[in-house]
């Protein structure tokens, strides 16, 4: 498929609409078309910044449990009239119900929507460090610093990000360190580090573990928009690794990380 078939497609590439063969012939074609690859790279840039915008006015939690504290309890008192005006015995048997009751019920149904918040924002972000993957794939430049020498790579970074990590020893794994860039995720500055996988290009993000990064759950490990993904927290730093391999290939590179000496 050459450029004049791909041209219409770019976007449905970039919200992930493509089926996952079509995926990767587009990403096989970008690394040879730098008119493709940059058209798909200012596509996403314009998305991440439609988003960054909006998580900028984002209501903050306090807020919004405060919003919905103050919804509960308004419902709450409809209910109460509109049970005054059709059973007289029942509102006499509210009036006897344990408070304790009452404040643990409406405990239960906060915490609920806490939770079902939490989820969307974790895959909000996950969406993000998909896109900020894909924006990578699709640049001219993939890293900034290129060695395959872990003691080039981790040095690079130093005083470019507030943080220090370290990185496995690859020998006689099937990856291959490519090379690393800074990454901003929340206006926050992170690394990137690019492992190759046979002919696969694989993400791995390095952040501060703050609530900003809108990873509710410790880990995570499965599929999101057409990538394999698994996050966790290690001492106050979280990982994110995209790549579209399978979940088992990008378990093994977590596993090098998890254990580097």
């Amino acid at each position: 498929m050459g450029c004049t078939e791909w041209r219409d497609r770019i976007m449905a590439y970039v919200d992930a609409e493509l089926l996952a063969s079509e995926m990767l012939a587009f990403r096989s074609h970008a690394e040879t078309c730098a008119a493709c690859a940059s058209e798909a790279l200012t596509l996403t840039q314009g998305k991440l910044a439609v988003r960054g915008a909006a998580n900028r006015y984002t209501a903050r939690p306090e807020l919004r449990a405060r919003i919905v504290q103050m919804t509960a309890a308004a419902a709450e008192e409809r209910r109460e009239v509109e049970a005054r005006d059709r059973a007289p015995r029942r509102r006499q048997a509210w009036r006897w119900w344990p408070q304790s009751l009452v404040a643990g019920t409406a405990l239960i149904l906060l915490a609920g929507l806490i939770f079902v918040y939490g989820q969307r924002q974790q895959r909000q972000a996950l969406t993000e460090f998909s896109d900020l993957h894909v924006t990578t794939l699709a640049s001219a430049n993939p890293v900034e610093v290129i060695s395959t020498d872990r003691h080039t790579v981790k040095p690079w970074f130093q005083g470019r990000i507030p943080f220090s990590f370290d990185l496995p020893e690859l020998q006689g794994s099937p990856f291959t360190l490519v090379g690393g860039r800074v990454a901003y995720f929340q206006q926050e500055p992170g690394a990137q580090l690019v492992f190759s996988y046979q002919r696969h290009l694989i993400s791995v993000f390095i952040f501060h573990n703050t609530p900003q990064l809108g990873l509710a759950s410790a880990s995570f490990a499965g599929r999101h928009s057409s990538f394999s993904l698994q996050t966790w927290t290690q001492g106050d730093l979280r990982y994110v690794i995209v790549g579209d391999v399978n979940s088992k290939t990008i378990g093994e590179l977590a596993e090098l990380l998890q254990h580097t000496q």
